[in-house]
Parts: structure tokens; sequence; C-alpha cells
């Protein structure tokens, strides 16, 4: 089956609030209906009206421990911190250890300099993995800004000998200590952190070569960008500050102060539970880092993605709203923004973000893409076809990085039928991605379904199968070139694998019927025939589908030659 690449998001439009819609706050909302809805609102995302809910509930009881827990915890996931600080006073006042309560009023301290009074707070909370984790780092951190480097390093030593934490100790060590001014010592720790962290941390490279050149080794610095931007090609974060080396620019250091410091922290353990998406926490913890430093762009743009892998478009399009712009992450943001407004059904707003960052900036490629994937999913590919055109001829000489775009650019030629330009895409796209498992399976397939260099197109596709044995799609494509060479007992074998793989996909099913009625299982072939009508297929397959099921394989067969050949391209001069 041909698999194209699509656009980097998937799902449908997410929450984005009651207010003014199923729900709204009120005075005349009785205290329990409105604990009710803010529980609701919570268990869909709208913490902004979880919250508001949980305050109306709250005037009728102010101190019910339930609802206070439950309205501050809504209220620091939506980083509504002037709600969530009061919150968090009433809250220890009747559970003096509540964990969170406690380390959000310690985060208030050392943004406001109140760095005894933060340390303070962390003490009264109870044990706790990641409170522990965090609240160790905040206390370290308050006893930095007091300019004290033994209590600050005595904080840290908790993590001796706790593998799990040893990056964090390593490198909030070597964060602390340039702050405090210990250039030797900084330098010995952002080290181990490299080793730690295996070269693979952004923030720690980021951090270290700023070190570097700040301290007169502008050559090492460089060199370690550039390692980093080989694994990571164009990595925005790294090619920025490379950049600003090359122009002979010294960067900034990360963190300059115990605030900053903190949100480098509650930022660093909100990207390692951000994969989790079955938990808000990873959205609470990006939320405090943004509390402590408002103009966090990787967190903002870790926190919309965060909200984008729950399908909550317009809340990813709000947070990217607030990445800077100017900055290495706002192309990032505003392509991202044009995808998730696509996804809530708003192409044309999509298409003119796009159109007016391309504008903006006449040599990026990013924004084309972006137009070519946006039409492309939807099936429009002479649209598509341009945007590629215009991306591919911006990228200059071809190499190993711009395979998706003949690729991209191919599946569009040959959705509109012309081949010869579909064919060199695909076949320089094969060799530019080292014979990547979609180029093989979808040049392989289409040479098939034109019985052409059919031994050539076969063991494609089986290579395709033999690195990627779980992608149903590309099973499938094997079923159907077995099918196509008339190997059905083979074929059956290889789609009845497809089908389990990919349940969901109509045309494997339609496939799988095809074959099962070639080898005379003709009820089941119907079934699944069936099923793939009830998985919404095309509309032009539905109408084949309905003449399968009405009278067999072979009336359908006739019925896609005919509707195939309405529907050809005209022959070139005609």
């Amino acid at each position: 089956m041909l698999t194209v690449l699509g656009a980097s998001l998937s799902g449908c439009a997410g929450t984005s609030g009651f207010s003014g819609g199923l729900f709204s706050t009120s005075k005349s909302e009785s205290p329990y209906g409105a604990y009710l809805a803010g529980r609701h609102a919570a268990s869909v995302n709208d913490n902004s009206e979880a919250a508001a809910f949980y305050d109306v509930a709250l005037k009728d009881q102010p101190n019910d421990p339930i609802i206070l827990e439950r309205a501050f915890m809504a209220a620091v996931t939506a980083g509504d911190m002037k709600r969530a600080v009061p919150l968090a006073k009433r809250l220890v006042a009747i559970e003096p250890g509540q964990r969170m309560a406690r380390l959000t009023l310690s985060l208030a301290d050392v943004k406001n300099g109140n760095y005894a009074a933060a340390r303070d707070e962390i003490a009264e909370a109870a044990p706790g993995p990641f409170t522990a984790l965090v609240g160790v780092l905040a206390s370290a951190w308050a006893a930095a800004g007091e300019g004290n480097k033994a209590l600050a390093l005595e904080k840290l030593g908790a993590f001796e000998g706790r593998a799990a934490f040893s990056l964090f100790r390593a490198y909030h060590e070597a964060l602390m200590l340039e702050v405090l001014g210990d250039t030797a010592g900084a330098g010995k720790a952002y080290q181990e952190a490299m080793e730690t962290s295996g070269g693979g941390s952004i923030r720690v490279i980021q951090a270290y070569a700023s070190y570097l050149a700040r301290n007169g080794r502008t050559d090492d610095a460089r060199t370690l960008l550039e390692s980093f931007l080989a694994l990571s090609p164009e990595h925005p974060l790294a090619a920025d500050e490379l950049r600003q080396l090359n122009a002979g620019k010294t960067p900034p250091p990360l963190v300059t102060d115990a605030a900053e410091g903190v949100a480098e922290a509650l930022y660093g353990l909100g990207s390692a539970l951000a994969t989790d998406t079955s938990s808000n926490l990873a959205e609470l913890y990006l939320n405090l880092a943004l509390y402590m430093r408002p103009d966090f762009d990787i967190a903002r743009s870790l926190l919309a993605g965060t909200y984008e892998a729950q399908q909550r478009w317009a809340d990813a399009i709000a947070a990217y709203g607030k990445v800077g712009k100017g900055t290495p992450l706002y192309m990032n943001a505003r392509i991202q923004s044009a995808l998730a407004l696509d996804r809530l059904g708003k192409e044309a707003e999509a298409i003119s973000v796009l159109e007016r960052l391309a504008k903006d900036d006449p040599k990026a490629v990013e924004p084309h893409v972006a137009m070519g994937d946006i039409y492309r999913a939807k099936e429009k590919y002479a649209e598509a076809a341009v945007q590629y055109d215009r991306a591919i001829a911006l990228s200059g000489e071809p190499d190993e990085r711009d395979w998706t775009l003949y690729y991209a650019r191919g599946i569009c030629a040959e959705r509109l039928g012309e081949w010869e330009k579909a064919e060199a895409d695909l076949t320089l796209a094969l060799e530019l991605s080292d014979e990547h498992p979609l180029v093989l399976n979808y040049l392989g397939y289409s040479w098939i379904e034109q019985h052409h260099r059919l031994d050539e197109a076969l063991a494609m596709i089986e290579k395709a199968v033999e690195r990627r044995p779980n992608d149903g799609f590309i099973v499938d494509s094997l079923g159907w070139a077995r099918y196509r060479l008339g190997e059905y007992d083979l074929a059956v074998r290889y789609l009845e694998r497809a089908a389990e793989l990919q349940p969901g996909d109509p045309t494997i099913n339609e496939h799988l019927g095809d074959a099962l009625w070639k080898v005379g299982r003709k009820i089941e072939a119907r079934f699944q025939w069936r099923h793939a009508l009830a998985l919404e297929p095309e509309k032009k397959r539905e109408d084949i589908l309905r003449t399968k099921l009405d009278f067999g394989l072979e009336a359908g067969e006739s019925a896609e030659k005919a509707e195939n050949e309405k529907t050809a391209p005209a022959p070139a001069g005609s």
C-alpha cells in the first residue's frame, strides 16, 4: 500500500475551554454542581475553567481540603499563578506538608528574592519523588541566590550516589558555580555533565559552549556545537549559537540568577515527563518554569508540544503565539501554529500564517514544506507540488537531508498522473535516503501497479518489510505485490498480517477481501469488503466496494477499470 509522509500532527480539534460553551460559571451555580463541573473540566484538560468552577465551590466551603487542593492544582496546571499562590497559602494552613503547595510557595519566594523563606518552605514539605528532586534543586538555588556556595553544594550533595539524578546534579552544579563566580569549578562540573549526558542534551551543549566561548575557548565551543549538529542537523538552538560564534559574538550564559536556575530545573523535569501524555505533570512543571522565567521560549515550545500530543490544538496555538519573534524557535512556533490551525479546519488561516512567514524570510524552506504538507494531506496535489518546487529551489544542490522533499513531490506527481516526473523524484529520494523503507515501498508499489520492473519492485518491497516488519502499510504492499503476480495464497498470508497490524485502514481490508475471493473464500471476502466500506474509504472506492459486495470481484474490477479510464489524464498534446 502506498504510504505518504503526512503533516507532523494528527487527530482532531481538542478542547479549548467551556466558557461560552456547555458550561459557564455563575453566582447561581450550586457548590456541589460547581465542584462536579470543575472535575469534569479538569478531566478534559480545561484547567483554567476548572479553577473557576472550584472558586465557586470554595465560596460555600472555603476550608474544604479536597476542593482547595483541586482548585490549587488546576490553577498551577493552567499556569495561573496569581490564583495558585494564594490557594497554596490557604492549603498549607490546613495541610502543612502538602508538597506541591510548599514547592509553589518556595518558588514564589525565590522569584521575589526571599531565599531563606524559600528553603524553609521546602523543608516543611512532605517527602515525594518529583518534588524531592525539584525541591532539592530549588533549595540549592536559593542558597546560590544568597551567595552561599557551601550551602548550595551541600544541598546538591543529596543526589550523591543516586544515578538517576546524576545529570541534574552535575548540570546544576555547573550553572550554580558559574553564577557564583567559580569558573574552574564550573568547568569541571560541565565536563561531568557532558560525560553523563553523552553529549545528547541540547541544554548542556548550549551552556557548556557558552561557557567555553566566554572563557577564551571559542574554537572548542565551535567544535562542540558542530559535533552536536552532525547528530541533530539544523537544530535551531545549536545552529543559532554557532552562528553567533561565527559572527564574532559571545553567547550569553543560560542562567544568570537563582530564579532562572530554578526555571531550568523545572524545565528539565517537564522535559523528562513530556512523553507521558496520560498525566498533566509535564504541563504543570513547564508552567512553573514559565512562572519563574516568562521569556523561556524552549519551555514554552515544549509546553505547546505537550498540548499537541493531547490534540489540544487551540491551547497549542496560544502557547506557540507567545514564543518571542526573532528568537531561534520563532519559525518553528509559527509553523506548528499553522499546522494546528489546519487541524482545527482553518486551512486558509493556516496557509496565510505560512505565507507571511515565507514573505518575512524569503530564503526559508520550512514554510513552503509546511504548505505542501497541508495541501497534500487534503489531496490538493497540484498546489502541494508548487510549494515543494519552491522548497527544492531554495534548498540548492540536493543532499541526504532533502530526501523527504523529493519523496513528497514525487508522490504529488504520481497522483497527478505525471509518472516520469514522479519516477525521477522517487528514484532520487531513494538514493538520498539510503533506501528508506517508505521510498522503497512507494516506488516498488508504483512499479507493480504498472506491471513494470516487477522483480526489482518486489525485491524493494521485501527489503522495506525487512526493515519495518510491523508497518501494516508496507506489509500490505508486499501482499498486494504477490496478488498482482497471481500468487494469491501468499498474498492472503501477507494481507492478513497487514490487516492485523492496521485493522482500521479501508484499503488494506479491501485488498484482503480481493485476495480471499481469489482463493475461494468468498464469504470472508465479502466480510472484509463490508468492513472496508464501514471504515469510510475515498468516495470513488465506496461505489466499487458496493459493486463487489453485490456482484463479486470481477464486476468490481470492471467498474474500477471504467472509472480509471474516465479519470485518466489526457495524453500530452491532446
